[in-house]
């Protein structure tokens, strides 16, 4: 029971200095921007779980049966988009996110993706967390499973966001729904 309450006061905790550090007006960099992303996340998932998100329907555009290309990506929990970003999974499994954060700010992130089965892909992206006075608050883990729709034009799938302290120590996680169109030239 003591460890519980303890792991609910120190998640509480955390709660409120991503709060005091974050704004939802203005984010500092992209681990901000996913800090932020979590403690909005977090304060309405705490009674809650988010589901996974059904498979895309339909779509239309380039045709494609690969991930690589250009996307706009929306972070979803419950009923509320809590970031959206243009991110580029490049062929070779490298990936590059920019979220729509103030771009003095250092709002370009990277990750790594895989092909795991027949248009389903995961996705690792690692993250320095700062506040907005250059304070290290430590990493951010988010990682992605999505399914890309037919035709290409759409990818659907589950986030999760693993806080870690400066020192390496888990905080908590935030899960929620990532929902993607292909922004192609046409």
């Amino acid at each position: 029971m003591t460890s519980t309450r303890t792991l609910h006061i120190l998640k509480l905790a955390a709660l409120v200095t991503l709060c005091a550090a974050c704004s939802a007006q203005a984010f500092a960099s992209c681990g901000d921007t996913l800090s932020a992303l979590a403690t909005s996340a977090y304060s309405h998932n705490l009674s809650q779980k988010v589901g996974p998100q059904t498979q895309a329907q339909n779509g239309s555009g380039s045709g494609s049966s690969s991930i690589v290309g250009f996307w706009h990506i929306r972070f979803v929990v419950g009923d509320n988009t809590i970031q959206e970003a243009f991110q580029i999974w490049n062929q070779g499994g490298t990936e590059v996110h920019n979220p729509n954060v103030d771009p003095r700010t250092s709002n370009i992130c990277l990750g790594a993706w895989k092909a795991v089965g027949k248009r389903s892909y995961k996705l690792v992206h690692r993250v320095w967390s700062y506040d907005g006075n250059g304070v290290f608050l430590g990493t951010i883990n988010l990682s992605e499973s999505v399914y890309l729709g037919h035709k290409g034009a759409t990818h659907t799938g589950s986030f999760t966001l693993d806080f870690y302290d400066p020192d390496g120590n888990f905080q908590f996680e935030v899960p929620g729904n990532v929902i993607a169109e292909r922004i192609s030239a046409e």
